[in-house]
């Protein structure tokens, strides 16, 4: 419950600004013009337009063709709380496993908005290196951690969600035909991993592979990513496997053992003789 404007502690402009960050929830659009805004805050142009530029400043607000969305500096505020959910906090030591044997970038991305968001990273220690930020958001076609998400959902999920964004040319290697990204991602489902080979940034390379729940589903992705003078083709075979007995893990640990927890506690309660077998 938002703080009447007549408590003496309340701030008004701080007020506003929140205001501003709960239209998009409201309006349930990833992208809202400056008079879209302006018209629900029931305030002037001029006045939303410097709610949002103070916003946008800090990172709150991003700012693209006149359009207004949501930045990654809310998901930085969450991080803390983030690390502390069970995907992060299970892929963790493993991610850290990683980034030691391999001296590579190590990144764990889950799909928001029809994008890859990295929610948590473990940059390499070398001075050239690619890295990643947390918060930050990528293309899903160009992306190893978007293609590995995108190989393992019904086709027609993946058409929609390739098809929500534009796919943009990043670099020379970028796949941008619908028809041979489908067929990037027939060979990515066979398989069993995604490259990202230049496609999303020159020189670099990247390899990854889904984490899926019990069903199959891929809830997030796994990957690890280096310059490609240093990190390539030659990497591919063990840089898989150690990343499959990572997804295995945490497949484990989040949806499989947790699932037979339940079941054995549940045996456990019904069984003859139990409380709640009597009741």
């Amino acid at each position: 419950m938002k703080a009447s404007k007549k408590n003496v502690y309340y701030i008004e402009v701080v007020g506003r600004a929140l205001d501003v960050l709960e239209v998009f929830l409201d309006e349930s659009a990833p992208q809202l013009s400056l008079k879209d805004i302006a018209g629900h805050l029931n305030q002037s142009m001029n006045t939303a337009f410097r709610l949002l530029y103070t916003l946008s400043e800090h990172g709150y607000i991003v700012k693209t063709n006149k359009m207004y969305r949501l930045g990654p500096k809310l998901l930085d505020l969450s991080n803390a709380e983030l690390r502390n959910t069970d995907l992060i906090a299970t892929a963790s030591p493993h991610m850290d496993a990683l980034r030691e044997r391999f001296g590579e970038t190590v990144n764990l991305g889950i799909m928001i908005d029809a994008q890859i968001r990295y929610i948590d990273v473990r940059q390499s220690l070398e001075r050239f290196r690619l890295a990643e930020v947390v918060g930050d958001s990528d293309p899903l076609h160009c992306t190893a951690l978007g293609k590995a998400i995108l190989a393992f959902l019904p086709p027609s999920t993946a058409h929609q969600l390739l098809c929500a964004r534009e796919r943009r040319r990043v670099t020379e290697h970028t796949i941008t035909s619908l028809s041979l990204m489908k067929a990037e991602l027939q060979r990515t489902r066979e398989r069993g991993y995604a490259l990202d080979l230049q496609e999303s940034t020159l020189g670099g390379f990247c390899i990854a592979v889904p984490i899926r729940d019990e069903s199959g589903h891929p809830v997030a992705a796994i990957s690890v990513a280096g310059p490609y003078i240093r990190f390539n083709e030659a990497h591919v075979r063990t840089v898989v496997a150690a990343l499959r007995e990572v997804a295995a893990v945490v497949m484990e640990k989040l949806y499989v053992g947790r699932r037979g927890s339940a079941r054995t506690a549940r045996s456990r309660r019904l069984a003859p003789g139990s409380r709640a077998a009597l009741l």
